[in-house]
């Protein structure tokens, strides 16, 4: 399998490009969490200073309302308690979740792009059972961002993790320039394993292929790109990383999106 994957990885690269080590004097990579990927305001209700007088409700620097959810399961009460921004906006153009809270429905819901009938999640986020916290988090521009945590109702840590505008914060982006402005890809890392969602990039920043990882191993369906947009293959993997069977291309398509090759008709034949 990891053979597969690396020949994979080697056909999307441009021609004549070298697959360079994440490593190498690590002039062309950085993690996600790079402090230049988010600025914060000196007014920022997130920022402890004495000197100065905290803004109501200002998080990021940017001004919030306070929302508030009461649902039920069983007989136990729910309470979620959040802030928001009524302006949307995107701030990762590969986020896989992307959080808002629509005022009809009075529910939390997840998209990969901007609700027009919702509002974006911003700012600290606590969900708590009764009197006792069970999640709790930050949002930023509807993205999880830094410290998240679940509990059980005896106040025993379940799960942590820890965020960077919506990728883990252990992620890593490599660029083609020394002075990272082209992305070449982004490997998503939690708790030193590859989970997630990975990309790679042209150097003129199209998508090159994507694909999702779970505990190190590649799964599911990862798609190849032209340089114009158009799929190239779609490779299949196991839906879990637990199957070692071997993947396989399931389709092609010529540079004029022509599918030239397709896994269950040859198979009929």
């Amino acid at each position: 399998m990891r053979k597969i994957l690396y020949i994979f990885i080697s056909l999307f690269l441009l021609p004549n490009q070298k697959i360079f080590s994440q490593d190498l004097f690590r002039l062309n990579v950085d993690t996600i969490s790079t402090a230049d990927l988010l600025f914060l305001e000196d007014e920022d209700t997130l920022m402890i200073d004495e000197k100065k007088k905290k803004k109501r409700n200002v998080y990021f620097g940017i001004k919030t309302k306070k929302g508030f959810i009461r649902s039920s399961s069983g007989r136990n009460l729910i309470y979620e308690n959040f802030h928001y921004i009524k302006q949307s906006e995107i701030k990762n153009d590969y986020a896989q979740e992307i959080y808002f809270y629509d005022k009809k429905k009075k529910k939390i819901i997840r998209s990969k792009s901007i609700i027009e009938d919702a509002v974006m999640m911003h700012g600290p986020y606590k969900k708590r059972l009764g009197e006792q916290i069970i999640e709790e988090g930050i949002f930023y521009y509807g993205l999880k961002h830094s410290r998240w945590v679940r509990l059980n109702r005896s106040d025993i840590l379940q799960d942590k993790e820890i965020f960077s505008l919506g990728w883990y914060y252990e992620s890593i982006r490599s660029f083609w320039d020394r002075d990272k402005k082209n992305l070449r890809d982004i490997i998503p890392i939690k708790f030193g394993e590859k989970n997630g969602m990975y990309y790679a990039f042209y150097e003129n920043g199209n998508v090159a292929a994507k694909g999702e990882y779970k505990f190190d191993e590649p799964v599911g369906v990862w798609t190849e790109y032209y340089n114009s947009g158009k799929k190239k293959r779609e490779i299949k993997y196991e839906e879990s990383p637990l199957n070692f069977n071997e993947s396989f291309i399931s389709k092609e398509w010529n540079i004029s999106g022509k599918l030239i090759y397709d896994r269950n008709l040859f198979l009929k034949k």
